[in-house]
C-alpha cells in the first residue's frame, strides 16, 4: 500500500529523485517542503498538478513552487 500521505507521484518526479540543474541542497528543501510533508503541500506543487491535470511528466526545471501556466506545459512539448 503506498502512503498516501507523500506524494503520489515520487518515483517520476525530478525533484524527489535529485535530477534538477541546482545544487542538492536546492533538492532537499524542496523535498522537505513538498514531497514528504505529512500535511499532503504536494497537492500546492506545481509539478504534481500538472501531471494529474496533464498526465504527462513535467519538465524537470519546473519547480514546486514555478510560476509557469499548467497550460502553457501543456503547449510546451517539454522545451520549457
Amino acid at each position: 500500500m503506498k502512503n498516501t500521505m507523500h506524494c503520489p507521484i515520487l518515483e517520476d518526479c525530478s525533484v524527489y529523485l535529485n535530477n534538477l540543474c541546482h545544487n542538492e541542497m536546492v533538492g532537499l528543501t524542496y523535498r522537505s517542503l513538498y514531497c514528504l510533508q505529512v500535511n499532503k503541500k504536494y497537492k500546492m506543487c506545481k509539478r504534481y498538478n500538472a501531471y494529474m491535470k496533464l498526465g504527462k511528466r513535467i519538465p524537470r526545471n519546473i519547480l514546486p513552487n514555478s510560476l509557469v501556466n499548467i497550460d502553457q506545459l501543456a503547449d510546451s512539448n517539454g522545451s520549457l
